[in-house]
């Protein structure tokens, strides 16, 4: 899929604005379009494949919150929430820069080890975690809500080190440098 250029999006924009009516401005045209697209189950056998943005305020709820740790200054941070996840389906969440962040299932209850865990989240996922230059720096697995392993990656996206973590206690189990 090729990315769409700038002039594509003022396009794109003024098309929408004739069809919607919005009187649509230059700043507004500089701005990101945020597009989420669902593939929807064909048989029973699909899964619902979802591909979202954080910036879509239709899908997530942005809050911003004061982290406050002892020895060092107050950080706002931002936490995204789901507004209404569909249960089953296959997300794929991409942040304001469109580097995914995370991928996984969302099920609203899990059961393991016996325990029903009612409260929705992905229990099977990866994340993905970008340094400030906007390259891949890690990449984190959990299996049944549990860490599984971590992936860290050098400034060239080769894999760099692998971190295995049991999965009853989250202690390193293995620490492989490649």
């Amino acid at each position: 899929m090729r990315k769409l250029m700038k002039t594509e999006y003022i396009v794109l924009y003024s098309i929408l604005g004739i069809f919607t009516g919005c009187n649509l401005t230059k700043e507004a045209a500089d701005k990101e379009i945020i597009i989420s697209k669902i593939h929807t189950k064909r048989n029973n056998n699909e899964t619902d494949t979802l591909w979202v943005s954080q910036n879509d305020t239709i899908v997530f709820k942005q809050l911003e919150n004061i982290t406050n740790r002892p020895c060092s200054n107050p950080e706002i941070t931002t936490v995204y929430e789901l507004r209404e996840p569909n249960d089953g389906a296959y997300y794929y969440i991409y942040n304001s820069k469109a580097k995914l962040v995370i991928e996984g299932k969302y099920t609203k209850e899990y059961l393991y080890d016996g325990v029903l865990y009612e409260q929705g989240n992905f229990y099977n996922s990866i994340s993905y975690y970008y340094k400030k230059n906007g390259k891949l720096e890690a990449a984190h697995y959990q299996e049944d809500g549990r860490n599984l392993k971590t992936e860290i990656f050098d400034s060239d996206k080769i894999l760099k080190e692998m971190i295995y973590f049991d999965k009853k206690s989250s202690d390193k189990t293995k620490d492989r440098d490649l």
